[in-house]
């Protein structure tokens, strides 16, 4: 099979860092960029595929993406970006000064990173939106979620196989915290990025590649006795 190289990272690499890390535990699956890019082209309902390409492209929580409305997405600024809101229960007291309570709307702003998807939200938004306070997906998760299973089973027939075996909408959440690590972005953007409030959170990701610096090392334990002898004989 011929290898394509991707001009970001080696493919290959990532794929045989995937394998290891689905041996942790608490790690999580996730999909890489060519995976996403072939299942999103088995969506042809263009409102669902660019609910999915949101998450791709976001790492958004399905009930953060749900919420998003057209006012929240800003498409003129020199950066594209949107504001995400999330009810994430929150480690604050409720009625503290200057603290939001746990049921506060949390709101984070993410750059949308990608032009080439900003100029598809932006066609996206003229076509199938008219309100701007409205929800872009007036959906229930339920709902997106039985449209990635239908977009799985397209996928299949088409002769597609995922190596994870379970692929709901917060993979992508989980695939766009992967991508931009294997892009080098510093893990405390991600951290940003991802709306973790803790950074033990984004660590999960940031393991993975652990993995791949001991690779690259090139550590080696083996020697010829030949090699040992001559290390070790006084008359060196």
């Amino acid at each position: 099979m011929e290898t394509v190289s991707s001009p970001y990272f080696d493919f290959a690499q990532a794929v045989a860092m995937r394998r290891m890390a689905l041996n942790l535990s608490d790690q999580p699956a996730y999909l890489l960029a060519p995976e996403i890019t072939l299942l999103l082209d088995n969506i042809t309902d263009l409102r669902r595929r660019m609910l999915f390409d949101f998450l791709w492209n976001t790492g958004a929580r399905i009930n953060e993406a749900l919420a998003v409305t057209p006012k929240d997405i800003v498409l003129d600024a020199v950066k594209p970006f949107v504001v995400l809101r999330t009810l994430k229960q929150r480690n604050h007291t409720a009625g503290r000064r200057g603290r939001p309570g746990k049921d506060t709307p949390v709101k984070r702003t993410l750059p949308l990173l990608d032009p080439s998807f900003a100029r598809r939200l932006r066609d996206h938004l003229a076509t199938f939106t008219r309100y701007v306070t409205k929800p872009v997906w007036e959906i229930s998760d339920d709902t997106a979620r039985n449209w990635l299973k239908e977009a799985l089973g397209n996928a299949q027939r088409n002769g597609m196989h995922f190596s994870i075996e379970s692929i709901t909408p917060h993979t992508f959440r989980h695939s766009f915290a992967m991508h931009l690590l294997y892009n080098r972005v510093h893990p405390k953007i991600l951290q940003s990025f991802m709306g973790h409030r803790d950074y033990k959170s984004t660590e999960i990701y940031t393991r993975v590649f652990a993995l791949d610096v001991a690779g690259q090392l090139g550590v080696r334990f083996d020697m010829t006795p030949e090699q040992a002898f001559k290390l070790l004989s006084p008359n060196r």
